[in-house]
């Protein structure tokens, strides 16, 4: 008596159209879930960067008579173009000077085991292949803007091998009420701060244009990218319509673009000039984000 074979049942076709539709359905379904949770990973690690470099600046400030380090380069041997935006070829020849090693990015990188700006000029492709605290993920991941990367005709042109291309960025407002009041020093001291925890050292700087930040579209703001100190008119709201900041007691935090940057229907509410309209892209006076020092808004 022959043994009869057990029968196999095949899947038909539409029982496999069915079980695919059923993948592609969870995978859309899980697919924004995962895109949510790798940005909230990669905005995690610039928010410890940038608690790095408070960590950094305080650890300069016991070591230089609580005197904070320059946003940029100065005019005593740096033209305009290049305190506002240095190119790489420029960093080594300061350096080897003995200029603009008090500068945030020269100065503070070794208080954190992390190299020096001249020392990554002498190879500009391993500082953007490097996840260096310079280095924020949302930016690398988004990498440049075709409109933006043009031929090297003008300074804030984001071309990697002219210049540095900042992620993060020093305040370059902090004594802006300092200068009106008093003359201007030019050293910034920590006595000088009325709120450390919400006098404005580093944050998130803009990298594309594209960002539709609160000015005009086509003011001249806009296209200011990358640069190694910022203000309101050029922070980046990059992470979910905002960005980070780190303040001068060495706390930092995530805020909201429309928090951080007047949309233009603001006055300033107190200080030198309260009552007075607050530009698009400027600071809208808040008591907690203090650009200026004294903790004044800062309009200009």
């Amino acid at each position: 008596m022959k043994a009869t074979k057990p029968s196999r049942r095949a899947f038909t076709l539409i029982e496999l159209l069915v079980v695919i539709a059923i993948i592609a359905i969870l995978a859309a379904m899980l697919l924004p879930a995962l895109s949510r949770a790798k940005s909230k990973a990669q905005q995690a690690v610039c928010l410890s960067n940038l608690k790095q470099w408070g960590l950094a600046d305080n650890m300069y400030l016991d070591d230089n008579t609580q005197a904070f380090p320059f946003p940029r380069y100065q005019d005593g041997y740096a033209s305009s173009a290049e305190q506002d935006n240095p190119i790489w070829l420029s960093i080594p020849t300061y350096h080897n000077q003995h200029e603009g090693d008090d500068v945030w990015f020269n100065s503070l990188p070794s208080y954190i085991a992390n190299k020096p700006l001249y020392v990554w000029a002498s190879n500009p492709t391993d500082f953007y292949g490097s996840k260096s605290i310079f280095t924020c993920p949302t930016a690398a991941a988004q990498g440049i803007a075709p409109g933006d990367a043009i031929a090297a005709t003008d300074q804030y042109d984001m071309i990697p091998g002219v210049r540095p291309l900042f992620q993060y960025a020093m305040n370059s407002k902090s004594l802006a009420n300092e200068q009106i009041s008093i003359g201007g020093p030019t050293v910034l001291r920590m006595s000088m701060v009325a709120h450390p925890s919400s006098f404005v050292l580093f944050s998130d700087v803009r990298n594309r244009s594209a960002e539709t930040p609160f000015y005009p579209p086509g003011d001249p703001n806009q296209f200011v990218l990358a640069t190694p100190h910022c203000y309101s008119t050029r922070f980046s709201s990059r992470h979910g319509q905002g960005g980070q900041i780190t303040f001068s007691d060495g706390h930092a935090s995530y805020c909201k673009y429309s928090y951080v940057v007047s949309d233009g229907t603001l006055t300033t509410p107190s200080g030198p000039t309260a009552g007075q309209p607050v530009p698009a892209g400027h600071d809208p006076g808040r008591p907690d984000i203090n650009w200026d020092c004294a903790g004044f808004p800062v309009i200009n």
